[in-house]
């Protein structure tokens, strides 16, 4: 969905149109279902985070003053709802005896050299740019105002997460072809 046609459905949506919402429901939520789920790493939490994010897109459209930024709104209401759920777990595991097992920890599964498998492996805040930035396709300017963070910084995370990637993928064809050469 383009970003006028986005920009569109919200002006309209904003004044009621139900089907006008529906078709920004429809351009937008696997997206924000995504992101929630590669924040998350879990299907249940994301559903459920996407579900809630959805709920309060629904009731605060009309304050959204920048129709064309619907989608950085969008995604900052997903990251700062993760944020949330993230911190009420720390807590809840600091009270609880003994520590609950989160859905995330099957994450750690069997890894193998693909993209998207070395993305996982970053640190939080430099996969959540990268994620926002190739995956989603998101401007530099929105993916700072989705994880609050100043534009320069975004950049840096990418250039740091782009030099990690690619020292882990010579790292993995080296060892591959250590294995290869010692058959």
């Amino acid at each position: 969905m383009t970003e006028t046609t986005t920009a569109l459905l919200v002006l309209a949506a904003q004044k009621g149109d139900a089907s006008a919402f529906s078709a920004l429901c429809e351009g937008h939520y696997q997206g924000s279902y995504r992101f929630a789920f590669k924040l998350c790493q879990c299907e249940q939490d994301a559903a459920d985070l996407t579900q809630e994010v959805w709920s309060k897109v629904a009731k605060d459209i009309r304050v959204l003053l920048e129709p064309s930024a619907f989608k950085a709104w969008l995604f900052r209401a997903v990251y700062r709802r993760f944020i949330d759920l993230t911190r009420r777990r720390q807590k809840e595991r600091l009270v609880a005896e003994p520590p609950q097992q989160q859905c995330g920890d099957t994450a750690k599964v069997e890894r193998h050299l693909d993209l998207l498998a070395l993305i996982a492996q970053l640190p939080d805040v430099e996969r959540h740019s990268v994620y926002l930035f190739y995956l989603e396709e998101l401007p530099i300017a929105d993916i700072a105002k989705v994880l609050d963070t100043p534009p320069g910084t975004i950049k840096s995370r990418l250039h740091s997460a782009r030099q990690k990637l690619s020292q882990w993928a010579q790292d993995e064809r080296g060892s591959e072809h250590e294995s290869r050469a010692a058959n």
